[in-house]
């Protein structure tokens, strides 16, 4: 089973986990799809943590996309 989500800046990801979703976050990235999905889910936090001001757990993809979801960058279709 996949799921839809809409990232805030209108992207769309269709993934089967929060292990893929981060997977697929990290390969459709224009700016970094550089390194591990572990590196980059590091990364994608820091810079929202600069730019919005909050921060994302990266202990696992599950606690960061649910995360995500609860900071509104991500929202279940």
């Amino acid at each position: 089973m996949t799921t839809n989500y809409r990232l805030k800046d209108g992207d769309r990801v269709v993934a089967s986990s929060p292990a893929d979703f981060l997977h697929q976050l990290h390969t459709g990235s224009r700016f970094d799809s550089e390194g591990t999905d572990a590196e980059y889910m590091q990364r994608f936090a820091n810079r929202l943590q600069e730019l919005d001001g909050y921060l994302v757990s990266t202990e696992s993809p599950e606690t960061f996309l649910a995360d995500l979801i609860t900071h509104g960058f991500v929202s279940v279709e």
